[in-house]
């Protein structure tokens, strides 16, 4: 688990086990971490360097050993939230990029449950903008489905990623609506649509991103086009139906 974790965070498979093994130990050597890790020492011997290069190893050498330390779990989280920091200090800059050339793809499609999670992982995890607009239907919601949102609010949650979400008025939708915030870190409005469900959800996000996910069976995928004309237009329809929707 702790290695995955930073794998996700820049470390390499090997690098993260030889970070976790200098950081067990102690005070290391080369020998030592080959013993604990099972990579040969000269693989080791390169990794040790390529960590100390970054700042997340330390060596000194006593009675003429090299003893090798590993970067305190506290200054590397502190490390990890500087970079995440600076990379949503970028995010307008990488976007302004990204809308610089017409040729550049602006839909994606994913097929599946999978691909579906893809999308709303991708959702949970906007960075901070605007609250999500989503049209749903939890009626519809494959278990499995829901079960993983609910998996994802503790971390939406700690960033401040509020959403706003309209719902069709039946049993399962109320239900959802009546324990929202403690346990979906959104608001649930009820709309009486002329068609008894919605077997698409919508939803917009990003301040660019529309994303479309089916939840009919055997037509599980997600389609997400980044577009602001598209964004803006279905933000008028959101926005118009949320402000005549029944609140909790």
């Amino acid at each position: 688990m702790i290695e995955q974790i930073l794998t996700q965070n820049g470390f390499t498979d090997k690098e993260a086990k030889v970070y976790l093994a200098a950081l067990e130990i102690g005070e290391a050597t080369v020998g030592s971490i080959a013993t604990k890790t099972r990579l040969k020492r000269s693989t080791v011997y390169s990794l040790v360097e390529e960590l100390l290069s970054n700042g997340i190893l330390s060596m000194q050498k006593r009675r003429g050993i090299k003893r090798i330390s590993a970067l305190s779990p506290q200054v590397l989280i502190e490390r990890l939230r500087h970079s995440l920091a600076l990379a949503e200090g970028a995010l307008p800059a990488l976007l302004d990029m990204a809308y610089s050339s017409p040729l550049k793809p602006r839909v994606r499609f994913y097929e599946g449950v999978e691909g579906i999670k893809e999308v709303l992982l991708e959702v949970n995890n906007a960075a901070k903008v605007e609250p999500g607009m989503i049209f749903t239907d939890y009626e519809l919601m494959p278990k499995e489905v829901f079960d993983f949102i609910r998996q994802l609010v503790p971390n939406r949650k700690s960033t401040q990623n509020f959403l706003r979400i309209i719902v069709p008025p039946n049993a399962r939708n109320i239900a959802v609506q009546e324990e929202e915030d403690q346990l979906h870190y959104a608001e649930h409005r009820i709309a009486n649509f002329p068609l008894e469900n919605n077997p698409i959800e919508l939803t917009l996000f990003g301040n660019t991103k529309v994303g479309f996910l089916s939840y009919t069976n055997n037509e599980f995928f997600a389609v997400v086009v980044d577009s602001k004309a598209v964004y803006h237009t279905l933000k008028n329809l959101f926005l118009l139906v949320w402000a005549n929707a029944k609140a909790k």
